[in-house]
């Protein structure tokens, strides 16, 4: 059996929300758009076991920006190695 949440979700319009103040735009300060190649090379270095960390000192990128990248390739089924796995 799923769980109730615990707030109720108050339904909005677009427009509504589009209104509202307080939006929020994550993820505006990354670059998040990568070249194919550049992409096969952050896949390939974790493959081989470096971590975003490790990816993005060596190709001057945001660690964060690594891991929208390799999630994106996760969704798309191009890694083989556990990415973000999650217990329970």
């Amino acid at each position: 059996m799923i769980a109730k949440p615990p707030i109720k979700r108050i339904k909005k319009s677009r427009k509504e929300l589009m209104e509202e103040r307080g939006l929020i735009y994550c993820l505006r300060d990354l670059n998040i758009i990568f070249s194919e190649s550049l992409l096969e090379e952050v896949t390939e270095l974790y493959e081989r076991g470096y971590n975003p960390e490790e990816i993005g000192n060596l190709l001057d990128r945001d660690p964060d920006e690594i891991f929208i990248g390799l999630f994106h390739q996760a969704r798309n089924n191009k890694i083989k190695r556990s990415f973000a796995y999650r217990m329970g």
